[in-house]
Order: C-alpha cells, then structure tokens, then sequence
C-alpha cells in the first residue's frame, strides 16, 4: 500500500485552527479548517490512508472505520490538488 505524504514543494502555515497550504511558487492557496485542518495534521507524518484515517480517528474520538471513506476521499482531492504526493 503507497503512503501519501505532503508534496515536497508545498508549504504551509497555520493561523488559530485554519491550514493555508500551496505549491510553490505559484500556488493557488487552499484554505483547510475544520475537519480539513484535523486531516492535514493526522497527514503531516507521512502515511497510509489506513494510518491517516486512525490519526484522525484518535483526533475526533471515533473509529478508523467510521472516517476511513472520508478521510480517503480527502486525500485525494489533496492529490489532486498537487498538495499530497503518493511515495
């Protein structure tokens, strides 16, 4: 199973519990806050969906499997996004 990890041009700043993450140099900016912001934070290690869901899990006091489908379906609109990177 292949790990998703930040994208190495990426950066990122966080303001209060609001993520603003972009590619560099050019961007554009996406802005992550609520449940986008717990599953930046759960990715920042480095992980498989599988990793990334039981961070958030943990974050939010529920199951894996609860957040599994929805911590996936985000990770690909970050790799989508060019933000997330698949090693």
């Amino acid at each position: 199973m292949s790990r998703v990890v930040v994208a190495a041009d990426v950066a990122w700043v966080e303001a209060e519990d609001v993520v603003y993450a972009a590619r560099l140099p050019d961007g554009p900016p996406l802005v992550l806050e609520g449940p986008g912001a717990v599953v930046w934070h759960a990715l920042l290690p480095g992980g498989t969906v599988d990793e990334v869901a039981e961070r958030v899990a943990q974050r939010v006091g529920v199951s894996a499997e609860a957040v599994l489908l929805d911590v996936a379906g985000f990770l690909d609109g970050l790799l989508r996004a060019g933000v997330a990177a698949q090693e």
